[in-house]
């Protein structure tokens, strides 16, 4: 059983097998108890609210650890209810922050947004990197090496999620135009 009670968390119903709490847990349910006692002061219907959700959150958690289903006792109303764990995704796998598409690719609409983003990045690079030349010489190279390297990372992250493909795909082309635009320049 789980319940706030004079600003401790209160847990029962411990069995000898069960594991001992993460510090984490146990200061997340002392937090817990304290901003009850705080609600049930305050009479604010927010907080109330706030703190029964954050009691079932925390909860859940126990009953993960524990392995079987907890009661928590809502430190405002009363009212008692049996909580089981939520399953969590494994830590090993990878999760993704790209969503399957509901329908066909929106080839119409996306390769506008890409050929935008290409021509602004190339005639920005292109412009920013002459400039640099001028005042600094073949130190544009590195400069703009950095800056290659420094959006390949977010580049690479957000090519599969639906929307954000479009302007990445158009930034990577923008930015190899931009680098044989150059490297043209140089050379001729």
């Amino acid at each position: 059983m789980l319940r706030a009670a004079g600003g401790r968390a209160e847990l029962g119903d411990r069995r000898p097998e069960d594991p001992p709490l993460p510090d984490e847990l146990q200061i997340a349910l002392r937090e817990w108890a304290a901003l009850a006692v705080a609600a049930g002061r305050s009479g604010v219907a927010d907080e109330g609210e706030l703190v029964r959700r954050r009691g079932r959150q925390l909860a859940s958690r126990v009953a993960g650890v524990r392995g079987r289903p907890v009661e928590y006792v809502d430190p405002l109303s009363g009212a008692v209810e049996s909580v089981g764990a939520v399953v969590l995704p494994r830590a090993g796998r990878r999760r993704s922050l790209a969503v399957e598409p509901a329908g066909p690719t929106p080839w119409v609409t996306g390769l506008p947004i890409a050929g935008f983003f290409a021509v602004f990045v190339a005639i920005g690079d292109i412009q920013l990197s002459s400039a640099f030349a001028e005042a600094f010489g073949l130190l544009w190279v590195p400069a703009n090496l950095l800056v290659g390297l420094g959006l390949a990372p977010s580049l690479y992250l957000l090519r599969t999620v639906p929307f954000w493909r479009w302007p990445v795909f158009g930034t990577a082309v923008g930015l190899a135009v931009a680098w044989v635009v150059l490297l043209g320049s140089l050379l001729g």
